[in-house]
């Protein structure tokens, strides 16, 4: 799996259009360029998830898979191409992202969320 990570202004301001633009230009295929991005076959002895910690106004694209998405510290802003709402996730709270979602979670502030693959 793949997942970009991108320090950018932040994508609430965005309108829905550009960011489902955004979302479809970030290629899962790209290779990581930065070392908070998710890598193919990254935590490949623990099939069930891994956590991920971002810095404030850090994007992630979430793999396109069935996972469980549990926020554990911060607050994450959570938008899906197609979905007309937008998420916002304080601590404990989780959404489940369908195989066919394209996703992508952003910190409103310094956040880490576990992702638990169905």
């Amino acid at each position: 799996m793949t997942a970009p990570a991108l320090s950018t202004t932040s994508l609430i301001c965005m309108a829905r259009n550009r960011r489902a633009g955004l979302m479809r230009r970030m290629s899962p295929a790209a290779p990581a360029k930065h070392a908070s991005e998710f890598r193919e076959g990254m935590h490949a002895q623990d099939a069930s998830g891994f956590e991920e910690s971002l810095a404030k106004g850090q994007l992630a694209l979430l793999p396109a898979r069935k996972l469980d998405l549990l926020c554990l510290d911060g607050e994450l802003w959570l938008t899906r191409d197609g979905d007309a709402e937008d998420y916002i996730l304080g601590p404990g709270q989780r959404l489940a992202i369908g195989r066919e979602d394209q996703a992508a979670v952003q910190a409103l502030q310094a956040s880490r969320f576990r992702l638990s693959f169905g």
